[in-house]
């Protein structure tokens, strides 16, 4: 029986973060309990609820296909959007230049640019966490990872956030194509930017990771232009938003449960588990974004039976990992923010061959970040009588402002 594919106040950005989420977990539970795979007729689209099954569809690449082809050569680049062997290939090339070793290099250069986020806001004793540190910590630290002049960062992150924008269920087709104008306008100054810099390293290369993707060659091939400006893409878009929101929320699960701040006090080895928590329980992806611009579904290349629906050959498919990651099926007591948690086996990041590159890069980001918040600033609390409004976005959750006071 269709569904509709997503609660009503799914696109209430004017709810407190907290009653979003509870409504949000209520729904989901509902949805795991009654139709765990379900279809919807005003999207065209099947929806996968419990973790199991969400596992399944992310992991099994041959039945579920990620493969998009359109008539723009650089979105057909991205790897996000391809199967194998092509995506093992491409994987393989990123891969060269992303290794364990060059992100762990990058420990110096956040640690840097996190301290000198922190110095004013510290002096005031005060700041708003999003727009003073979680919104230019992640695009910083990506710009100085590609080679990237700091001076830019906000023009970078202007760019990534021009396609965040929430157009609603139903846009206007005049709303509509002026925002398609201005993702184009974006597109353009994308590649232009990236195709001098592309270009730069072309004739004289650095230590960073453009030209560690121009260099990188498996089986005698190396990157197309379209294929490395499609990753700094990606890269900006995905490892900007998700780690500013992240963060953020990292703030927000602590604010609800200040008891887990202090065992974090108490405990600094608690700190990689408490960042998978916040991964699990609140992560910056809503789990809900069918029609949203950036989604990524897959295709159905055979029939095939998930649960106890027959979902058929080029039916479109997506599943929730934000409703996995509340599953009781999986997780006991999930509903409970426990940074003590194990095992965490949360799918934010994905499973499978398609499960995120910068995964690591946000984990050590927000690592280095806590671990030395906790140091300057063991106690905070936002500043009271503040209305958090989420952010305009129908694949994000966070919030657009979080105002600290700190002391």
């Amino acid at each position: 029986m269709p569904f509709t594919p997503t609660p009503m106040f799914a696109r209430d950005n004017t709810m407190e973060p907290l009653e979003w989420q509870s409504r949000m977990r209520e729904w989901f539970r509902f949805m795991r309990d009654t139709e765990p795979v379900s279809y919807s007729e005003a999207t065209g689209c099947w929806r996968i609820y419990r973790y199991d099954d969400v596992a399944r569809f992310l992991n099994d690449y041959t039945t579920f296909s990620s493969e998009v082809r359109t008539d723009r050569n650089i979105a057909d680049a991205s790897i996000i959007s391809m199967d194998p062997p092509r995506h093992h290939q491409m994987r393989s090339l990123v891969t060269l230049a992303f290794t364990p070793r060059t992100i762990a290099q990058m420990a110096p250069r956040i640690t840097e640019i996190t301290q000198d986020l922190l110095t004013i806001p510290l002096q005031k004793g005060e700041m708003d966490f999003i727009s003073e540190f979680t919104s230019p910590l992640p695009i910083k630290v990506i710009a100085a990872m590609l080679g990237l002049p700091l001076a830019d960062w906000q023009t970078l992150r202007d760019w990534t956030s021009s396609f965040l924008v929430d157009l609603g269920p139903t846009p206007a087709s005049a709303t509509l194509q002026a925002m398609q104008q201005r993702w184009m306008q974006v597109f353009s100054e994308m590649h232009a930017y990236f195709g001098h810099m592309i270009e730069e390293r072309r004739r004289e290369p650095r230590e960073d990771l453009i030209s560690l993707l121009i260099a990188a060659e498996v089986d005698r091939q190396r990157l197309s232009d379209a294929e490395l400006f499609s990753f700094c893409q990606t890269l900006l878009v995905a490892g900007n938003v998700t780690t500013t929101q992240f963060l953020g929320n990292v703030f927000l699960c602590f604010d609800q449960h200040p008891d887990a701040w202090q065992q974090l006090l108490q405990n600094r080895s608690l700190v990689p588990n408490a960042i998978e928590e916040v991964l699990r329980y609140m992560p910056p992806d809503k789990g809900l974004a069918e029609n949203a611009p950036l989604t990524v579904g897959r295709t159905a290349t055979v029939d095939v039976m998930l649960g106890d629906q027959l979902i058929r050959k080029g039916d479109k498919v997506n599943g929730s990992a934000l409703s996995a990651n509340w599953d009781e099926r999986q997780f006991p007591d999930p509903e409970r923010f426990a940074i003590e948690r194990t095992p965490n086996r949360h799918l934010t990041f994905g499973h499978g061959i398609h499960f995120c590159l910068g995964a690591p890069l946000a984990r050590l980001e927000t690592k280095i970040a806590l671990e030395i918040l906790l140091e300057v600033m063991p106690r905070w609390s936002i500043r009271p009588d503040t209305q958090l409004d989420l952010v305009d976005s129908p694949h994000f959750f966070g919030v657009k402002q979080l105002p600290i006071v700190i002391g």
